[in-house]
């Protein structure tokens, strides 16, 4: 596709014309030479050239990581470019006040140094309880730097030779879950408002910036139904509706995720056991776990109460 049908076809569909327009407005205020689709077509041109030498570092990485233990599924992807300037034209907007902000001064010479994810990977593990050894995996052979200062929202330089983490790795995480073992391995916890639950990695190899997420089964299969449907998807007239309904969903999701680590934690130690009246032996400890499980069963029941409290049928 041509610049120009590719740009207005990306304005169009992203609702992404005011943004620019916004942004041109400010560059005229400040005598700026170049404007936002001068800056785009450059990154999308130097890009359209990048992409086959990102196919080849892609394949390397996955060298490396289909060597790991207890990974259920994993899944990657080269951002497309589409993608990629709809998050500059994102981004620059977002920034544009601050004339020091990396994403202010984005352009095709750096671009590949401030977008970290041009290729994104995925590992799905079964278990939380997984994370943990994979974590340990992950930094053996993509390592924190010790002779390095990590500091917020910033990158390392590529390393001259090997691989590295390029910024400490982060926990998003949602409203009432445990992230004490993740803080105490040192990852940087952030609180999603939308109910995320992910670990994210920035790695650096081959002079590319990677992102390396990891998450369950239950929070992929979670994250999957936000992103179709409620996402960027605030055009949609049921959008408010979706969102809650998106809530509830996360608080089953992290319980499902609780749920199916004490089933490995009770077939790993055989403490349920059938006794001859037909129930089942347990510890004190197995008791209060069902019962805090209930009992945030129904806090999630009650808000699926007050969900279809608001619901009515119009007549006519």
């Amino acid at each position: 596709m041509e610049w120009k049908d590719f740009w207005h076809s990306l304005l169009d569909k992203q609702k992404l014309r005011q943004k620019v327009a916004e942004m041109d407005e400010v560059d005229r205020v400040k005598n700026h030479s170049v404007f936002t689709e001068e800056i785009c077509h450059c990154i999308y041109t130097d890009y359209e050239q990048l992409k086959q030498e990102l196919k080849i570092t892609e394949n390397d990485i996955w060298d490396i990581l289909g060597q790991f233990q207890g990974v259920h599924l994993h899944t990657s992807r080269i951002k497309s470019v589409d993608s990629l300037i709809e998050k500059v034209i994102n981004k620059r907007h977002e920034w544009l006040a601050d004339d020091k902000s990396k994403y202010a001064q984005i352009n095709a010479g750096n671009y590949r140094d401030i977008i970290s994810d041009l290729i994104g990977l995925r590992l799905i593990i079964n278990y939380r309880g997984h994370w943990l050894d994979l974590h340990e995996e992950i930094l053996g052979k993509f390592p924190i730097d010790k002779k390095c200062i990590y500091e917020k929202d910033k990158l390392l330089p590529h390393p001259s030779l090997g691989s590295i983490q390029a910024e400490l790795p982060k926990v998003y995480y949602a409203e009432g879950d445990d992230i004490r073992q993740y803080v105490e391995m040192g990852l940087i916890p952030k609180k999603h408002k939308m109910n995320y639950r992910s670990i994210h990695y920035t790695v650096s190899f081959h002079n590319v910036y990677i992102e390396i997420q990891v998450r369950t089964i239950y929070d992929e299969a979670w994250s999957d139904c936000d992103h179709s449907y409620v996402y960027k998807k605030d055009e949609n007239k049921s959008h408010t509706a979706l969102e809650q309904m998106s809530g509830i969903l996360a608080k089953l999701t992290n319980l499902s995720n609780d749920i199916g680590e004490q089933m490995k934690d009770i077939y790993d130690a055989e403490n349920i056991v059938e006794n001859k009246s037909g129930g089942w032996k347990t510890t004190e400890d197995i008791v209060d776990v069902m019962d805090m499980s209930i009992q945030r069963m129904e806090e999630i029941k009650k808000d699926f109460k007050q969900f279809r409290e608001k619901l009515f049928v119009e007549k006519g």
